[in-house]
């Protein structure tokens, strides 16, 4: 094959795409790469109260000659994530592709998390993951066909310390991501996930905390956190034709962390 039919394979030019957590790092990271690839995008929220943030980044797409929408909603409430959707598909005549990068970090001593705390992580981190794709799903079987990506956490394969409902719900995407694989298989669904390493985010303790970020950092293979926008490769292969055979995978971006004993 020659190197621009290819490189074809790589086009999601005129796709339209979801991106659910736009606000947080992720989640506008990668928003902008697959506006820059060709797709028009509705950004929506995780949280409400996030609007201004959203339109910041709905400027910098519609700039690119995409067409762009803001879903300002509660990602925990299903009837939000079923009237986004909705809306995708009305404003830009399909949904191929769902990003789901909603996030809220947790960390805490396992003896001082209370169910209350429990509850909270689970619900933020795993359950909008499940009515997202599980509302995403149900439009693209429906309309023949498209790609699920839920960004996850290298948590979800690693045991961290004061982590451990965070990290048990990042792991749940991770099984989730599979099995979703597999029962879509067949009707042209494909879902993968990207495992993020420690990022640049003001709201990880390795930003807040600044005794444990330089600890952390001279214990990364690279010695540096993560730039969010380091996704977009690996996000823009997921999406693309050019994977077209690749489902239930999960993609590491961590700097080599997860090779570590």
């Amino acid at each position: 094959m020659a190197l621009n039919e290819a490189l074809k394979e790589f086009s999601i030019e005129g796709k339209a795409a979801l991106v659910i957590g736009a606000e947080l790092p992720l989640g506008a990271a990668a928003a902008q790469v697959l506006a820059e690839a060709g797709a028009n995008v509705v950004l929506a929220s995780q949280e409400p109260g996030t609007g201004d943030v959203l339109k910041d980044l709905n400027k910098k797409i519609a700039a690119l000659g995409r067409k762009t929408e803001v879903k300002i909603q509660s990602a925990v409430t299903r009837a939000d994530l079923s009237a986004c959707v909705d809306l995708t598909v009305k404003q830009l005549g399909a949904l191929d592709i769902a990003i789901n990068a909603m996030d809220v970090p947790f960390f805490a001593a396992a003896e001082g998390t209370d169910d209350t705390a429990f509850e909270r992580v689970i619900e933020n981190n795993f359950r909008t993951v499940w009515m997202a794709c599980q509302e995403a799903g149900r439009a693209m079987v429906q309309h023949g066909g498209g790609v699920i990506v839920n960004i996850t956490s290298i948590m979800a394969e690693r045991g961290v310390p004061n982590a451990a409902v965070y990290a048990a719900a990042q792991a749940a995407v991770l099984s989730l991501t599979r099995s979703l694989a597999l029962e879509w298989a067949r009707k042209g669904v494909r879902v993968n996930a990207i495992e993020m390493g420690w990022v640049e985010d003001e709201r990880s303790p390795a930003v807040k905390d600044e005794e444990f970020g330089q600890t952390l950092v001279k214990y990364l293979p690279e010695q540096r956190l993560l730039k969010p926008e380091e996704l977009g490769g690996a996000l823009l292969y997921l999406v693309s034709p050019a994977a077209a055979y690749v489902t239930g995978q999960s993609v590491a971006i961590d700097g080599g962390l997860l090779c570590r004993v």
